[in-house]
């Protein structure tokens, strides 16, 4: 994958894409990495999603090579600059995009076809993080805990800990040794991302899309979350994919990219 920046209002705003590998081509692709990794997550599905069309894949603010911001933002904020940093980037999509997202990269793909409706055209998400607010308030305090890093290399357990021993079951060790990096270069701003998440009004939002939505749910986590989401969203298409069970974007990505494509058309 290439890559560029584009500048918005929240400084550069950092992303790698790839050109399709056949024209004529479809709508472009943009996919949306959850936290607190960045666009990189995407590089092993990637291949699979590009052969008729441009995938885009952007680092929020605060991760990647993005810009931080000063303060931890709201989905909102994140999908504006998002949307902004799309527009301005050089290989700015000319018409309507569609939107895959995963994880908390869920959330903002809803978002951002719910703020600029006319620039998408079709949602996929994966794996949804669809908590009531009875849930987010739970999960709030921990999630959003300030991370610290110090001269300690024991400053580094969690995270360690979180990208690598926990993901090396049917992922090769190069694959999370690269998401452990990508975590690092968010520094202490690690949790921001779950502010966002666990904030945002997922049933009032998750109800009033508007777009043809693919909800897909593998087995490795958050399934019945998943499922409760496409009930939510007016007319999804829900597919459980059974044979998915871990490393979802990695051994699973063949089965997720074969229900994304078919469904983007």
């Amino acid at each position: 994958m290439r890559r560029a920046y584009a500048s918005t209002r929240l400084g550069q705003i950092h992303l790698r894409y790839s050109g399709a590998r056949q024209t004529p081509a479809g709508p472009p692709l943009v996919c949306l990495h959850p936290f607190p990794y960045s666009g990189a997550f995407f590089e092993t599905i990637v291949p699979l999603l590009n052969e008729g069309r441009m995938v885009l894949a952007p680092d929020c603010p605060g991760f990647g090579g993005s810009d931080a911001p000063g303060e931890m933002l709201s989905m909102e904020e994140l999908a504006v600059t998002v949307l902004e940093a799309l527009e301005k980037a050089p290989q700015a999509p000319a018409g309507p995009v569609d939107l895959m997202g995963f994880h908390s990269g869920c959330l903002l793909a809803v978002e951002m076809a719910r703020l600029e409706p006319a620039r998408v055209r079709r949602l996929a998400i994966v794996d949804v993080p669809y908590f009531s607010a009875e849930q987010q308030k739970s999960r709030y305090p921990r999630s959003t805990a300030p991370v610290r890093y110090d001269g300690d290399l024991a400053s580094l357990a969690d995270a360690w800990e979180f990208s690598v021993v926990k993901r090396l079951d049917g992922m090769p060790f190069s694959r999370a040794f690269s998401n452990f990096l990508e975590m690092l270069r968010a520094g202490e701003r690690a949790n921001w991302g779950y502010h966002a998440t666990l904030t945002y009004d997922c049933a009032r939002r998750f109800r009033a899309v508007q777009h043809e939505t693919l909800v897909v749910a593998s087995q490795y986590m958050l399934k019945e979350h998943t499922r409760r989401a496409a009930a939510d969203i007016p007319g999804a298409r829900f597919v459980e994919r059974r044979d998915v069970t871990r490393a979802v974007m990695e051994e699973g990505a063949p089965a997720i990219a074969e229900e994304v494509l078919a469904f983007l058309g």
